[in-house]
This record gives structure tokens, sequence and C-alpha cells, in this order.
């Protein structure tokens, strides 16, 4: 830590301590978030546009959490991977590098580090559907307007399919009468220091206007490689966003292009279990596994693993007004490139050190849709939607000074270049009609046909990954996906819904290393969803509440494993998700609100007959266990209070606390790969003014918990297993202006 910012804590802390006197009398009188109605206590209308229209959030037959601009910036929710602090059965990870980035919804996991495989759960910035998950989750949020989770199918209003669900990125758009903004520097322990600000005016009053916002942050290291003598895991970020809005009577046009680069030394494993000797007898790593590991935070790679990723693109929203109908054009064109090199033996023996991965991804989308006015008995939309991908993926695997016995060996290296094109065509659409005051029916439809080319080369010198040279592959998926639903509203402020939806995903191949051909391909995954669920506003409108019930069942799942040389796809038979979800929030006076969510999620295979086996070669029959990666318990609490200190000035405290059940990395439930429960807890204390400045102090997992994100085993089985630590505390400050 440095001298500096000691100091600045230390004055901090002690200017918190004297203005911030929180005692229970004056937690009566402390003000709402910015997402609660702003007098008297009790809740907001929440608008989304989940179904592509200016909703109340109830009236939104559909699973969906949304987290508004305002609580984003409260609670430093700065990453992707923070919106599951908020999110009930919504996990994010990020596994390595960029490209490895996880998530997971309602048990079902997606994981993209093959780019011949999509994901079953989507992700939107500004209604652009994104080709990998890394291409948002690596960048830092900025100009956030709003956040929608939506669990379940989404095919018949969104361009992109997705299976499981989707996470959709609203930004601001510019404003078009004043000139405002909001600009922040965060300094903490680990050299941490974080600056954003955004900007918007306008160019031309009512009619043309401009936003700009930017975000640069960097961080030191959270490992001490004692190998190397330096620490790692560091971040390094910075991302820029431009906007230029029109708007006049009949039409509107939004454009927007944004860039970010990343060049973090991360992530490095760390020794979570040792073994024993390895079942392949070749003999276990000369190595001594550090004390206390892995919460001592030491790992013993003998080289870096580095994240080097950017990407960016531009997009054009125009809106017509036809008729009393509105035709919505939106393109876009975007481009992520990643090159990492890492140390996959992941201890200090130079055996695949230096082990590069390069990939690049660029994308171009063409969405149409046509919405009839909204106060009518019958409202419907309908959309056409075309999408190009091109991917590459090139990866060189070279043994260094140190391999193991010669029998795995004939040679140096193994280089793959792979490259897909893939295309999607859809037409889709969906009605709404009253059939009473109270009873609204909605049906939906999507017809996807989408053909993929397959480019896979693998070069190789080495025993366990033979020389296949070319291989050319090619499949066409067509699907026709369907939603139907039923919402009743009780009262102005309570509604209930019933839906079904069918969901799809298309087959793709494995274009990373490789053992053997068979399976290389793998088919198409479908799924169907049955929900009922709840919404309202309660007890003089100091409660919003949303329940959801729901029974997946997926067929031909594409489910992953490590097999100790490689990540392997392969189809499940089947397998069920069920479970339970609640969220709300409770204002029960102008000073005091609380937030909770939490789910139960029971996700297992019904039918998988060609399992990863714990240990063995060949396939076992995993039917009836659980699936890797799902916790069946997540819980999301906590509460913001605040209270008037002068004239103009107030003090508040913001806590939040989210905790997950036990889960399993590998898919064979292998003991080794288990998560334990754990919880992080996160403070904010600080001092705020009318005219939008504040000083804050924070501290990140609170209580410093210690806790594993991910685990897998060494290669070749080589007696251990490593893998990733949650982020230590870290305690710092936050200056903010608005204006």
């Amino acid at each position: 830590m440095s001298d500096n910012f000691r100091r600045l804590r230390a004055l901090l802390f002690v200017s918190a301590t004297f203005a911030v006197p929180l005692s229970a009398a004056q937690a009566q009188d402390a003000a709402l978030p910015a997402d609660m109605a702003a007098t008297g206590g009790g809740a907001s209308d929440i608008v989304v546009t989940a179904q592509k229209r200016v909703q109340n959030v109830k009236d939104v037959p559909i699973a969906v959490t949304v987290i508004g601009g305002n609580r984003i910036e409260e609670e430093q929710i700065t990453s992707f991977h923070d919106i599951e602090r908020i999110a009930p059965s919504f996990k994010s990870l990020q596994l390595g590098d960029a490209r490895a980035s996880t998530m997971n919804m309602r048990g079902v996991s997606s994981v993209q580090g093959n780019p011949g495989r999509q994901s079953s759960l989507g992700v939107f910035i500004d209604g652009v559907f994104m080709a990998r998950t890394g291409m948002a989750s690596s960048q830092d949020f900025l100009d956030i307007e709003r956040i929608e989770v939506l669990r379940g199918p989404q095919g018949t209003l969104f361009g992109m399919n997705t299976a499981g669900g989707l996470i959709h990125i609203i930004t601001r758009k510019p404003n078009l009468s004043e000139l405002s903004g909001r600009a922040e520097v965060v300094i903490g322990e680990y050299d941490t220091l974080e600056a954003r600000g955004y900007a918007t005016a306008p160019l031309i009053e009512n009619k043309l206007g401009l936003s700009v916002s930017a975000a640069k942050s960097t961080r030191g290291g959270l490992l001490y490689n004692s190998v190397l003598d330096r620490r790692v895991d560091t971040e390094n970020k910075f991302n820029v966003r431009g906007k230029l809005y029109y708007a006049d009577d009949g039409i509107d046009v939004l454009l927007s292009a944004d860039y970010h680069k990343e060049t973090s030394i991360c992530c490095s494993a760390v020794f979570t279990r040792v073994t024993g000797t390895p079942a392949t007898g070749l003999g276990a790593y000369p190595v001594t596994v550090p004390p206390g590991s892995p919460y001592s935070r030491i790992t013993i790679q003998d080289g870096l693993s580095t994240n080097p990723n950017e990407g960016g693109g531009v997009s054009a929203e125009i809106n017509v007004a036809v008729g009393d109908h509105t035709l919505t054009s939106l393109t876009a064109w975007r481009q992520w490139t990643v090159r990492s090199i890492n140390d996959p033996d992941s201890v200090n023996w130079n055996f695949l050190n230096d082990f590069l991965i390069y990939q690049k991804h660029s994308q171009f989308s063409q969405e149409l849709r046509l919405a009839s006015p909204a106060d009518q008995p019958l409202t419907y939309l309908a959309g056409l939607f075309f999408y190009d991908r091109r991917s590459r993926d090139y990866e060189d695997l070279h043994i260094g000074k140190d391999p193991l016995p010669p029998v795995l060996l004939t040679g140096q290296a193994a280089i793959t270049d792979s490259r897909v094109k893939d295309r999607t065509y859809a037409i889709f659409g969906q009605a709404e009609y009253k059939l009473t005051d109270k009873l609204t029916a909605a049906l939906g439809a999507r017809y996807t046909w989408e053909p993929q080319k397959f480019s896979f080369d693998q070069q190789s010198q080495i025993y366990i990954y033979p020389n296949f040279g070319q291989i050319y592959r090619k499949r066409t998926d067509r699907a026709l996906t369907w939603k139907a639903d039923l919402r009743y509203a009780w009262t102005p402020e309570v509604t209930t819904y019933v839906s079904v939806a069918r969901g799809f995903k298309p087959g793709g191949m494995t274009m990373t290393r490789v053992s053997s051909l068979a399976g290389l391909m793998f088919e198409e995954e479908t799924n169907i969803n049955y929900e009922v669920g709840l919404k309202g506003i309660f007890f003089d409108r100091t409660l919003t509440l949303n329940t959801a019930a729901f029974y997946t069942e997926y067929n031909d799942f594409q489910t992953t494993a490590f097999d100790g040389t490689r990540y392997i796809t392969a189809n499940a038979e089947q397998f069920t998700t069920q479970g339970i979800e609640v969220e709300g929030q409770w204002a029960p006076s102008r000073h005091v609100s609380l937030f909770f969510g939490g789910s139960y999620v029971d996700a297992h295979y019904t039918d998988f007959t060609n399992g990863q086996c714990t240990g063995v070669a060949g396939a076992c029959d995993l039917s009836g266990q659980r699936l890797n990666g799902s916790a069946k318990w997540n819980l999301n609490i906590g509460g913001s209070f605040s209270a008037p200190i002068t004239t103009g000035l107030d003090g508040y405290l913001r806590l939040d606390y989210a905790w997950k059940s036990d889960s399993y990395v590998a898919q064979d439930l292998d003991p080794n790969s288990r998560i334990a429960p754990y919880g992080v807890a996160n403070a904010r204390v600080g001092i705020e003014t009318d005219d939008g400045f504040s000083v804050e102090v924070f501290a990140k997992n609170l209580f410093d918990k210690k806790y594993l994100l991910f685990t897998y085993g060494l290669p070749f089985g080589a007696g251990g297993h490593v893998g990733y630590v949650g982020a230590p505390r870290l305690i710092g400050v936050r200056l903010s202006k608005a204006f």
C-alpha cells in the first residue's frame, strides 16, 4: 500500500467518523435511493424495455431483475461480474483471460472458450448482441441507464435467439435540453486508482445532443509470484464511448461508438489441493506447495498469465413513425481481439509455459422491427434479423525445457488454427391481446436458420494431440421457437402470469486442441420452460415484490468437461432445472431502504449416459447427478440508510451481502472440485451535498472472506488441483460530483 493512500485513507476515515453520526432516530429521516420514489417513502414504477416497449416491470410476464443507473453508481457496480451481487440465480466469473468469462443462470453454465460453441445465455448492449461474453465482461460500466436481467428463453422479441436468458445493458442517451454529467475518482488498497466521467450536452436544443464517457482503472497485484518475485493479478483497463442523438417529429436517430482495451497481468492459479500420486503414473511435479495455500495468495507459476484484449464497435438505431406504427432499424458492427499468454501447467516447471491463445471475433448485425401503437387492445411487434460472425482461434502450445517423460512426446509443439463463419437469419414476432380489462394473452414465435462453416487445422508433434491437418465441416440448424403467456391484473398494482416458452441453441464444433476426431461436432440444444410469477407493490406502496417459479427441461444440453488435457463439449441427453426466485425492495420511509433477493435452484441430469468419470477413462452414467457450476441457494440482501447532518448535507451508510451455497466445478462432481459455500459483504459510508458532491469510504469484502472461485486438476493428472481465489478485502475512498 502506498504512503499517499495511507494518509488519504486516515484523513477520510476521520472525516467520515465526525460527519456521519447515524443514530436510530436519524435513520428514520434518511433519503430513499434514487431508484425509489422521492417523496413520502414507497416504491416508484420501474420502467423496462424487456419487450421492446416502455412498460412497467409488473406488466411484463418475464422473470426480470432491473438495476437502475443510480443504484449502479451507489453500490459500485462497475463491472459485469458485479451483477451477481443483485440478480438472484445469476453468477458471473472471469476464469483466466477474458475469453474464458462464464455466466450461470438458473443452474445453466455458459462457457465460451471454444469459438465453435455459442452461449445459452446472451449479452446485449443497447440492443446489440455480443458474440462473446468477454466482449461485455471485459468492459468497465459507463453511463449506464439500467441493466435488465431476463431469465428463461428470449427468442421472440430480441434479434438474436437466447435459450436460457440474457443480460441487457442499456446506456444513457444524450441530453437534448441541458448540460449534465458525473465524474468520480476511486483510490484504494493494492494501488487501486480509478477514474470515470460522463458528460452530455445539447448541440441543437431539443433536437441534437452529444455525450462522451470514459474510464480508466488500474490496480496492483492481488497475488505474489514467489518464483518470479513480483506481484501478479493486476488490472489495467480503459474504456471510452461517444453518442449522438437526434430527435424530431416522427424520427429519432442514435449513433454510438465505443472502444475498450485491457492489458492486465491476470489471472494466475494457486494450489487449492494436493491429491497425491497421479493416476497416469507419470510422477508428480517436483513442487513445494506454498504454506497456507490457497489463501496465502502465493502462486508458483514460473510463467506469467496475461490478459490483453481490446475491441469496440459502432451502431445506429433509427426509429421512424410510419402512420401510427414505429419502424426501428438497428445496425451494428463490432470486433474483439484477445491475445493471451499463460502457463497452464500452473507450477514452477517449465513444461507448458508461454501458451499463446489468439482469438479474433468480428460481427455485423442488422435488425428491423415494426411495432404497433401501445394504447390498443391488440398490440404486436414483428421483426427480421441478420447476423454474420467471423471468428478465428490460433493456439500455440509448446513443450518447455522441463518436459515430462519422453513417452508423451514425438516433438515439441501443437499448433491449431481454426476459423468459423456463422450466419443467422430470423423472422420473429409477438402479439398481445386484452381479453378483458384484467386478463391479457400473448403469443410469440421465431424461425431461425443458422448455417455455419468450420475450418480446423491441427499441426502437432505432441503424442497426445495427433497431427490431423486441415479439416472442414459445415452444418445448418433450423428451429421454430415460441412463447405463450397469460397475465392477470388483480389490481392496478398486483399482477400474476403463467408462461411456456421453447428455447434453442445451434450445434457447433470443437475448435481447440483435440486428442481424437470422435465427438468433434455436437448437436443443437433445445429446452422448454414453464413459469408462473407474481409482481406487485404492497403495504401502501412501500414494498415491491417479484416472485417466479420455473421448471425447464433441456434436451441435448451442450455440457463441458476437462479431461486433464482439453475441454470437451458433449450433448447430455436431458436435464431439468427447477426452482423459485424472490426479489424485492422495502422502503418504509424516505430514509431507509432495504433490498433482498434469493433463489432455490435444483438442476440435475435426468438422462446423461456419456458423462465424465472420476479418475478413470471412458464414459460414466451421470443420470440423477447435479449439474456442475450450479449453487442450489443464492441470497442477496442489503440496505441504504441516510440522515441529514446540516442543511444541504446528508450522511449515508450502505451495506450489501451476497451468499451462495456449495457447487462443483467438474462435470463428474469430483470432491476435489467442490466450491464451499461463501458470502461476501460490502460497505460504504459517506456524505453527499445537495449539489451532487459526495465523499465515501468503502470496503469490498468487508470481513476479508476467504473463498474459491474455481478449481481444476493439474494437466495430465499431476497430483494436485489449482484454481482462482476471490479478491481479498479492499478499502478505499470514492469522490464523485454530479452536475
